[in-house]
């Protein structure tokens, strides 16, 4: 695949920032864009993976001592995942959300093996993946030792209104609220 075609994966689209050629096989960086409803579900694998978040609200799931837990993320914020951590992410609200995914050129291989060819007009955009399509990103995914849970997800434990209005009247002062973090 070109990596400078934009590629669907479930729903979610992708643009190569950096390859693994450009980062002399060090890392990958790609821009996801997460249309409303979209969700990758409680998913690990052995490549670590960090999400940017750009624009929007989406919530990240992460394995906790209560099981599954989801918390919204917003601009500026920065959340990890470590190798093998179960982990997902979700966009519940009405409009896009952007993000940077900084990971392994292992991840990056399996995003370009998985991902199929997205036109202007996609038709993979605001669509329900098939079950085909989900079975053909599992079967995939195993090659590259992911594991999906069939955990259902859960609620969000942290909305918006409860995280940004009062961080932002503890402290009026503070330009960016990108140093709470989630987990």
């Amino acid at each position: 695949m070109n990596k400078s075609e934009k590629i669907e994966l479930l729903g979610v689209e992708l643009k190569w920032r950096l390859t693994d050629a450009e980062t002399n096989n060090q890392y990958c960086i790609l821009e996801a864009t997460i249309p409303p409803g979209v969700v990758a579900p409680p998913h690990c694998h052995p490549d670590q993976e960090t999400f940017f978040i750009l624009e929007g609200a989406p919530e990240f799931a992460r394995e906790s001592p209560n099981g599954l837990e989801w918390c919204f993320a917003v601009p500026g914020e920065t959340i990890h995942m470590p190798s093998m951590a179960l982990h997902g992410f979700r966009n519940p609200t009405t409009t896009d959300a952007r993000v940077l995914i900084t990971c392994s050129p292992n991840l990056g291989r399996f995003f370009d093996e998985a991902g199929l060819p997205f036109g202007y007009e996609s038709p993979y955009r605001h669509k329900i993946p098939s079950v085909e399509q989900v079975q053909r990103v599992m079967e995939i995914g195993a090659r590259y030792g992911h594991h999906f849970s069939s955990n259902r997800p859960g609620v969000c434990k942290r909305s918006p209104a409860d995280f940004a209005t009062p961080r932002l009247l503890a402290h009026p002062a503070t330009s960016s609220i990108n140093r709470v973090y989630l987990f």
